[in-house]
């Protein structure tokens, strides 16, 4: 059985997160744009997913008001997933 263990960022609006992702991408992190799983809601349906390791980092480069994203700890294995908000 695979598992895997990744973030995730929501935000309320697709701009938010498309602009996110292009500071993230600026600053030499990898980050893939996928949808927003079901366990999680969110506005836009979209999300951005980055490897655990890279978490302080990505906190650094959030914006002053950080009430506009929410950060996820996905645990994934085979088909169950955990969800929780950092």
């Amino acid at each position: 059985m695979r598992s895997e263990t990744f973030c995730l960022i929501t935000a309320d609006s697709t701009h938010q997160i498309m602009k996110l992702e292009k500071l993230i991408l600026e600053n030499n992190i990898k980050v893939r744009i996928i949808p927003v799983p079901k366990e999680i809601t969110a506005n836009c349906g979209l999300s951005i997913k980055f490897d655990i390791s890279n978490l302080e980092e990505i906190k650094l480069l959030l914006p002053k008001k950080t009430s506009d994203f929410c950060l996820y700890n996905v645990e994934k294995s085979g088909l169950k997933k955990h969800v929780s908000k950092i």
